[in-house]
């Protein structure tokens, strides 16, 4: 078992998960409701384990050296984020901060929402691939790779769950409330960008072609 191998991966880990993207972005969006905001950040911890055996296995690099599959997943992302951007953009021009707070979504859905979010993400899907296969050689055991992959899950969905919980607290959805309407609309363009930045890149490799 290699210890510093552990501890180096779960720093670095630690600070992406800090660190502003469409997984916070939506943790912000569902904060509404705690149930919701607590199913999103289980499903964005399912994400991020789903990533991490593809990574590990060596799938994630088999679909990464297939450009037409890998421009579909990116589009597909691209799509998906999208599609999350508008709807926040849509609660930002809400004539209430009550009908910006209902569009956090259903609670039901909470976990497939987050799921979706981080497994159809091209970015932690590069992110994870450039993490594991530079830090991870083939001489790593086993053993230690199954424990990376429980860390990083169990990193994420402390992380998340923490967080869910503190957003939906009363005192933080007195402040969150009466800045909804902003908030909103900073979610709305963090997916608009990512997904605008995801179709330049595909755009710019297909015109190289």
């Amino acid at each position: 078992m290699d210890i510093p191998l552990l501890l180096t991966i779960g720093l670095i880990h630690l600070v992406a998960l800090a660190s502003p993207g469409p997984d916070l972005a939506l943790m912000l969006r569902f904060s509404a409701r705690r149930r919701a905001a607590l199913g999103a950040a289980s499903g964005i911890a399912a994400g991020i384990l789903v990533h991490s055996l593809l990574s590990l296995t060596g799938i994630s690099l088999l679909i990464q050296a297939h450009p037409l599959l890998f421009t579909l997943v990116r589009l597909l992302g691209a799509a998906y984020l999208g599609w999350l951007g508008w709807g926040a953009l849509r609660a930002a021009r809400a004539s209430t901060p009550a009908a910006v707070g209902a569009a956090a979504g259903v609670p039901d859905r909470g976990f497939w929402i987050g799921f979706n979010t981080n497994l159809l993400n091209p970015k932690a899907l590069v992110f994870f691939i450039g993490l594991l296969a530079a830090l991870v050689g083939p001489e790593v055991s086993w053993l230690t790779r199954g424990l990376l992959v429980l860390e990083l899950f169990l990193l994420s969905l402390l992380w998340f769950l923490a967080l869910a919980w503190w957003l939906s607290s009363p005192r933080v959805q007195t402040r969150l409330l009466a800045w909804s309407r902003p908030i909103n609309a900073l979610c709305g363009l963090l997916f608009c960008g990512v997904a605008g930045s995801i179709l330049w890149l595909v755009a710019g490799e297909l015109t190289r072609v």
